[in-house]
């Protein structure tokens, strides 16, 4: 055997050997467990959490059931790893388009408004949050933390004048809930996302105008790529 096929067996041994062998079975769970999120997300957007079953989530994912079981022990672990893994996504997103941004109230303008237009730009996720009762500790951790950071920022910077942080947070999260229901169902237009945002400054205590002015401004895109509308 010459010098070059020595290299090429061996080159092919360290392809078929152990590593490669596992770094494939890795990647094929890793696509079967994605299958079965973006299985579970279209089924729980159309048809909501109780009524849909493992069988019909494995069977849409095209895997077997027992297959279900081996990344999931129940439904509610599926929903619980979806919102999580889609809701850390969404925050990114946001959070990108945040970047520069040094105005506590604009930060937060951009964050109601990247949220509030997932209704139009990704309704089947947009359902999912609204139809889906999301575990309060995920919620919590992804979204409502780094809220109540925002909003303790402004008030320490004399941005806003809020008298129960708390409740004030809750009221604006809830508010952002019914609006994303509200576009979904084609009852408010798109400026839906602008308006939300003043409506949620002012509850922070901006006056009227600066409100609107601040959340009709240009939205970043989430990418270099993304056009501005």
């Amino acid at each position: 055997m010459d010098g070059g096929q020595a290299e090429r067996v061996t080159a092919r041994t360290r392809r078929s050997g152990p590593g490669a062998t596992g770094g494939r079975n890795a990647r094929r769970r890793a696509r079967t467990r994605a299958s079965l999120l973006a299985a579970a997300t279209r089924l729980f957007g159309e048809r909501g959490f109780d009524a849909t079953t493992v069988a019909e989530i494995a069977q849409e994912a095209d895997t077997a059931i027992g297959s279900f079981y081996n990344y999931f022990r129940t439904k509610d672990d599926l929903v619980a790893a979806l919102i999580e893994e889609t809701l850390a996504e969404q925050l990114r997103l946001m959070e990108s388009r945040r970047a520069g941004i040094a105005d506590v109230a604009e930060a937060i303008s951009v964050a109601h408004r990247h949220f509030v237009r997932l209704a139009l730009e990704q309704s089947e996720w947009a359902w999912l949050l609204v139809r889906l009762d999301v575990p309060y500790r995920i919620t919590d951790r992804v979204l409502a933390r780094p809220a109540m950071r925002d909003l303790r920022s402004g008030i320490r910077s004399g941005r806003f004048e809020v008298a129960d942080p708390e409740l004030a947070l809750r009221a604006s999260g809830g508010a952002l809930i019914a609006v994303i229901h509200s576009v979904l169902l084609g009852e408010i237009g798109a400026r839906a996302d602008c308006n939300h945002a003043a409506g949620v400054l002012r509850s922070f205590g901006l006056a009227p105008a600066e409100a609107r002015e601040i959340a009709n401004r240009p939205l970043p895109p989430t990418t270099p790529s993304e056009e501005r509308p």
